[in-house]
């Protein structure tokens, strides 16, 4: 196992913490505490936190090109690196976005809760942004295409609702050189609620990498 592929895990007491943190969050946000329990919860975190800051820092490595070895197969498992803040395991603010491969497009499902919202009852706009941005790069690893966002556009067509399931699909639907555009849409109960358009951008050294692997 490579050192770059080590930063790339994370340990199941991790994923657990990352796990236990999340739920006190939507806690915190979706319901009401008394003063006392959140002192208390103030309390522990600050203690905890300051615990924490005593270990070494944690530096992620640039390991971005071991995702995009070879394309991922039919009904293959698409997901991020564990501290991604979008979808990571081991991320307390990670939404558990996850996907697969379904012919060319990416199929990917996610509730968001209480810390998620925007409106009453809906979920935030950057919330849906950052989710589109988070399976249009599934659709690149699943291609096996290392790009950067360069612009998002989101038609937001109807409000989208908290404590329900949300399906999102991404596809590749245009390649030029090393722009990439990409297309989704972010649905519920078979309705679709926004859709999605995007171009993301090889880097060079990335495009050069690719270029030698095509030939």
């Amino acid at each position: 196992m490579t050192d770059a592929t080590q930063h790339q895990e994370a340990s199941a007491a991790r994923i657990d913490a990352a796990a236990a943190v999340r739920r006190l969050i939507h806690a915190i946000v979706g319901h009401h505490g008394t003063d006392s329990e959140l002192a208390e919860v103030a309390e522990a975190a600050n203690g905890l936190a300051k615990q924490l800051e005593q270990r070494e820092r944690r530096v992620r490595s640039n390991d971005m090109m071991l995702r995009y070895d070879k394309p991922v197969p039919e009904g293959g498992l698409l997901t991020c690196w564990p501290d991604c803040m979008v979808a990571g395991s081991a991320h307390p603010n990670g939404t558990g976005l996850m996907g697969h491969r379904e012919g060319d497009e990416v199929v990917a499902s996610v509730t968001l809760g209480p810390a998620h919202e925007g409106p009453p009852g809906r979920a935030h706009g950057g919330m849906i942004a950052s989710l589109f941005d988070e399976v249009f790069g599934f659709a690149l690893w699943m291609e096996a295409v290392p790009a950067y966002t360069a612009w998002l556009k989101i038609n937001y067509r109807k409000p989208v609702p908290l404590a329900e399931p949300l399906e999102l699909r991404a596809t590749v639907s245009e390649r030029d050189g090393r722009k990439i555009f990409l297309a989704g849409t972010a649905g519920c109960g078979g309705e679709v609620l926004a859709e999605a358009e995007a171009l993301f951008v090889v880097p060079r050294e990335f495009a050069s990498v690719l270029a030698s692997e095509d030939g």
